[in-house]
């Protein structure tokens, strides 16, 4: 099955410049806020890439997230 599932899958590597969401679990969206919480935010504009996979993001107004 993963062989399978692997030959359908495209990778889309990213790049300075490129629009992303950010996940919400990366700034503890926890319990407390409820199961209708959004479980992504965004987006945020990638500035840097520290190391494969790795990045700085931007708000759009240029503001950097922590």
């Amino acid at each position: 099955m993963t062989r399978y599932y692997n030959r359908k899958v495209k990778e889309s590597p990213l790049a300075v410049g490129d629009l992303v969401l950010r996940k919400m679990e990366a700034i503890e969206k926890g319990a407390v806020q409820g199961k209708l919480t959004p479980n992504w935010e965004g987006p945020y504009l990638i500035c840097e890439d520290v190391r494969p996979g790795t990045f700085r993001l931007q708000t759009l107004q240029g503001i950097n997230v922590p």
